[in-house]
This record gives structure tokens, sequence and C-alpha cells, in this order.
């Protein structure tokens, strides 16, 4: 895949460096390609006119493509039940192996058109579309997902060289987890992304998966896009660390803006659950976006909200452990992750270690942003139901506490 590598990350970055990333001014980057145009649907637009099939054999009167007859070429035929002419017990049309659009007669000798799916229906359904009987969605049939190349080198080279917005798309995509990500991740966020891939606009974004999945570099299915692991590992290996990094973060620049605001309404927990490994896998742990911290720590709340306690506390403390690091222990956001640990921790049922770690963390919250803050607040109010679950309550002065308990002891 030709696409520049990155000096080390205070040179030049492949795709450009984010606010978080120290970079020079990029090179220039040659513009991209035309890119293709989605496809169109299978079905026809509703209001075209509808071109004439074959004769009818009953009539010899041209059948439109969705099974009517002209209103004109309705007439007793030798296939058509009338009070004089019945065709047969059940008053159906018969054209052969397929029926009429309604092909029931009534008592008048009239054709009904109600109840029976239409000749194009049935045409539609035998070559794989809709059932008959039922409407179409629109919704264009799936592109058939071709195995991935065996020269996986010589295909990223020719992508890099053709196509290089698809490209950008495959490194994001590759950087990220091995689940499915939601096409939207992408669509709702282009403007933050450098070009070419920053530059195209949403509906030529079908373009450059289409691009993908003809190559067998990627998979596209309900879920969202997927890339091959075999794919994943060569495209890593190409990025190298450096330049991986740049992608890691632009990735999870798109995964925290399309995370919900919402994290207590069920209806959307099918969007964190399909976030979460995403949010994960793009380096929250040891990440200074602000926005990309604020929505793992959000994914740690939503889990708690669905009672998931372990993978809450799993999450959490690996969130804990890396922003102590790269954060320092007083940091706000640091302070914030270890409530929600201690938070997962008495949902897990382990109360003492929550408590320690409760005492630890409001005592850093007072000193670094007052005993009033909000945070702070709720905190304290944390560690007190802890203590009350404990079977105890916090005394105002530990010290006089303990001098009260020696002179009971010395009494």
């Amino acid at each position: 895949m030709t696409y520049a590598h990155p000096a080390p990350p205070e040179e030049v970055a492949v795709m450009g460096a984010p606010e978080s990333v120290p970079a020079t001014e990029p090179p220039a980057v040659r513009p991209p390609p035309t890119l293709p145009s989605p496809r169109a649907g299978d079905d026809p637009p509703q209001d075209a006119a509808e071109p004439a099939g074959p004769p009818d054999r009953t009539t010899g009167a041209a059948v439109t493509a969705s099974g009517r007859l002209p209103a004109d070429s309705i007439t007793p035929a030798d296939g058509i039940a009338s009070p004089g002419n019945p065709a047969s017990p059940s008053g159906i049309v018969s054209t052969g192996d397929i029926a009429l659009s309604g092909g029931i007669a009534s008592p008048g000798g009239v054709v009904s058109t109600g109840g029976v799916a239409s000749l194009g229906a049935r045409l539609r359904s035998s070559q794989g579309g809709a059932p008959a009987g039922e409407p179409t969605t629109g919704v264009p049939r799936q592109r058939e997902q071709a195995a991935p190349p065996d020269d996986l080198g010589a295909a990223l080279e020719a992508l890099g060289d053709r196509n290089p917005a698809a490209a950008q798309l495959l490194c994001l995509c590759s950087v990220l987890h091995r689940a499915p990500v939601p096409v939207d991740v992408f669509t709702r966020s282009l403007d933050r992304l450098p070009r070419p891939l920053g530059g195209v606009a949403r509906i030529q974004f079908n373009g450059l998966v289409a691009a993908l999945v003809e190559r067998g570099l990627a998979q596209r299915n309900a879920g969202g896009l997927r890339v091959p692991d075999p794919v994943r590992e060569a495209v890593r290996d190409d990025l190298g660390e450096a330049a991986g990094a740049v992608c890691r973060a632009y990735a999870g620049a798109l995964v925290a803006a399309a995370v919900p605001e919402d994290v207590s309404e069920p209806s959307v927990w099918p969007r964190w659950a399909a976030l979460a490994p995403h949010l994960i896998a793009s380096g929250a742990a040891r990440s200074h976006d602000a926005a990309l911290r604020a929505a793992a720590c959000q994914l740690v709340v939503s889990l708690l909200h669905r009672g998931k306690a372990r993978p809450a506390r799993t999450i959490a403390t690996e969130l804990h452990r890396g922003w102590r690091e790269v954060l320092g222990p007083d940091h706000p956001d640091t302070l914030r992750c270890a409530h929600e640990l201690a938070r997962s921790l008495v949902a897990a049922g382990a109360l003492m270690p929550a408590r320690k770690l409760l005492d630890d963390t409001v005592d850093r919250l007072v000193a670094g942003l007052g005993s009033g803050h909000p945070q702070t607040r709720l905190a304290a109010e944390t560690r007190r139901g802890v203590l009350l679950r404990m079977g105890g309550m916090p005394r105002p002065d530990g010290a006089r506490a303990k001098a009260a308990h020696r002179r009971r002891k010395q009494s």
C-alpha cells in the first residue's frame, strides 16, 4: 500500500495528526481519484412506466410487468371464467404455471384483483427477490463476500495507488477490534478525518466499501464493516507502530463521537454493546483524548446499568491503571474512573476493596476539587452507602473516635 510511512510522531504522520498527537505540517496529498457512486437498487422506480411483457396465452394481449392486463383486453375467452363460459371449478384464470393478478372470477364474470400476488411479484420471487404476496422493501441486495486475496501485499499496494481513500478506511478498521464496526461511525464524522477520506461525501462512502468488499479486503453485514484477521494483521504490520498510533487516535475520536448520550435507557444498550470493543481497542486506557476517556467512563456506567458487574469491573480496572500512569492519580478523570471502579466492586460484592478505594478517592477529591464539588459529594455518598452496608457509619473526626475508644478500654 503506497502511503508514506510516517517518521517519528514529532515529524510527520501518515494521515495527519489529531490535536492530541504532535505533528508538523503534513506533506501535500495528491487529489483522490473519482470515487464510484453506489450501485442503484435492483427494483425499478415505482413511478416508472411498466414495460410490456409477453402476450397472455388466454387473450393474446400483452401483459405488463406487474401482471395486469390492459382494460380493453379483458374479454371472455377460453381461459377466463364467465357466466356462459366457466373456466374451472375454482374460477382461477390460468396462464400456464403462473396465475394472473387476482385471477379469481366473480359471479358477474369480472376478474377480481385482490388478495393474490401480481405476476411481477411472482417473477421477482422466482428470481430470488421478495416472496410472493409480500411487499418489497427496496433494500438492494448485498454484494457477495469475496475471499481475501492470496497476495495481500500486492492487493494493499494496488489499493493505495488506485483508491487512497479506501486505503485509509481500511487502516481505520484494522486498528479497531475485529468485531464489525457500525458504518455510521465513519459516515457521521467524515469531516473529522484528513483527506482524501475526509473529503469524501456520504453518498460516495458506499463506493469505498464496495472497493474493499470486491477485493476481499473487508466484509459488510448487518453489524457493519469487518476486516478478516489475515488482512488486519497485514495492514497493521504495514503501518508500523507510529502510523498505527495515529490511525488509532483518529479511530478513537470517531468512536467517541458515535456513543449515545444516555446510558440508562434500554433502547441504547445494543448500541453500547456494539461500540464497547472498539472503545477499548482504540486505546482509551492510555489516551490523551478527553472525549474518548469520557466515553470509556460512560461505557462502565452503562454496564452497571445493565447489571454486568464483572465486565464493568474489568474495564474500569484497566482504565484506572492506565490513567494513573498517563495522567496521574489526582487527575479528575482518574478520580472519576476510581469512583466507577468502586461502584463496580460494590456491585460485585467486594465491599472492603471498594471502601479502601473510596477513602483514597474522597480524600484526593477534597484536596483537589474541594468538599463542595459535585464529584466529591457523589463519591462521598457512595462511600456512605458502602459503610451502611458494612454495618458502620463514617465519623466526622477519626482521631476523636480513636481517643474515645482508648478511654473505653482504660475504664
